[in-house]
């Protein structure tokens, strides 16, 4: 049917407008479990606060909050505390798979206690890792865990002037200016060395990091001296510093030493990164791993207890030093520590020698 205007005729409906979608608040929680709106806002925040609710009280407020689908908002929570609720940490290569492990140990702790991980990879260039500080303070982060730091003790004490909390992870310094959590080097590379020589090596080379990294200076002085107790004399043609912690740092570095006329016959390298760089490099020059050369790592990151890797290393506990870090930060935050701390706190956790499929007794 068509209509006067000789249009076909059709219903006209009004235009429909979108619902909206109130999101429930503090009141109306209060409303639902016939409370005030403060007793709401204590048991919120009774976890970093220290607030005292009722057991029968916190039943209503829980059964209201769940019928509700209420979501408090940390931004408020904060404002309560004068705290933004996040934690940035500063790694120097997140490609590096020691980090993540790191990060994981971190995030745990932090994700229990309510907080946000905020996460910056400096390239190991301390003038970006400055940059990120500095970019995390203006975001009034409440406090940073510097993972394996490349900035220098007086760096760290211009950051803390701002007022900002410190931690470092996997780093020391010989001044310490903040609370440090780390494995013990040393301690770690003598392990290595131990093993090797127990195996019946003598002729062991080790293949250090950079040596503006404490934990690389610690593990060649671990090397060094478990050499000695053993009463075989350090050679310093079996020393070669590479030039990063990378893969294609230690192939390069191994290269080196497995061209030599009177190779090696283990290598004690820094870390797993270049381990890894060296049993590629043992292994396109034919060499077997371990019937030729054996190889130690340092950290225990996940890829080495791979059947195919199976790589003998030194465990630097790196989920443990995460974990322990974020919770030194949290009770600075909860004690209301100013720094500089009076009282510096320093974990030194123990490091654990894994054995696996790369080291045996010489040829």
């Amino acid at each position: 049917m068509a209509d006067s205007r000789g249009r076909s005729g059709s219903r006209e409906t009004a235009p429909r407008t979108a619902k909206k979608s109130t999101r429930s608040t503090i009141q109306d929680v209060a409303e639902r479990a016939g409370v005030t709106k403060s007793t709401v806002s204590k048991y919120l925040n009774a976890g970093s606060g220290g607030y005292y609710v009722s057991a029968q009280t916190r039943e209503r407020i829980e059964a209201a909050i769940e019928s509700l689908r209420f979501e408090p908002s940390l931004i408020a929570q904060g404002l309560t505390h004068n705290r933004t609720m996040t934690i940035g940490l500063i790694a120097p290569d997140i490609r590096n798979p020691f980090y993540p492990d790191l990060v994981a140990g971190v995030q745990d702790v932090l994700e229990d206690a309510g907080y946000t991980l905020l996460l910056g990879s400096s390239n190991s260039d301390p003038e970006r890792e400055m940059a990120i500080a500095r970019s995390m303070i203006r975001r009034q982060v409440d406090g940073v865990i510097l993972g394996s730091a490349r900035m220098q003790a007086e760096d760290i004490e211009s950051l803390m002037e701002s007022g900002m909390r410190f931690v470092l992870a996997s780093r020391d310094l010989p001044h310490l200016v903040t609370d440090s959590v780390t494995v013990d080097n040393r301690a770690g590379a003598e392990l290595a060395v131990d093993h090797l020589v127990e195996l019946g090596h003598r002729r062991i080379a080790h293949v250090a990091g950079p040596q503006d990294v404490v934990p690389f200076r610690n593990r060649l002085w671990g090397y060094r001296h478990a050499l000695i107790r053993h009463g075989i004399d350090p050679v310093d043609d079996l020393v070669v510093i590479a030039a990063s912690s990378a893969p294609e740092a230690g192939a390069a570095a191994a290269r080196e030493l497995l061209d030599r006329e009177a190779r090696p016959t283990a290598i004690f390298m820094g870390n797993d990164n270049m381990a890894l760089g060296a049993m590629d490099a043992a292994r396109q020059r034919g060499l077997r791993i371990p019937e030729d050369v054996s190889i130690v790592g340092f950290d225990n990151i996940a890829l080495t207890a791979n059947s195919f890797i199976s790589l003998t290393t030194v465990d630097s506990r790196a989920a443990e030093l995460g974990a322990e870090a974020a919770s030194l930060l949290l009770g600075r935050l909860a004690a209301s520590d100013d720094p500089p701390y009076d009282d510096v706190r320093t974990v030194v956790e123990r490091p654990i020698l894994r054995v696996r499929g790369t080291t045996s007794p010489p040829p």
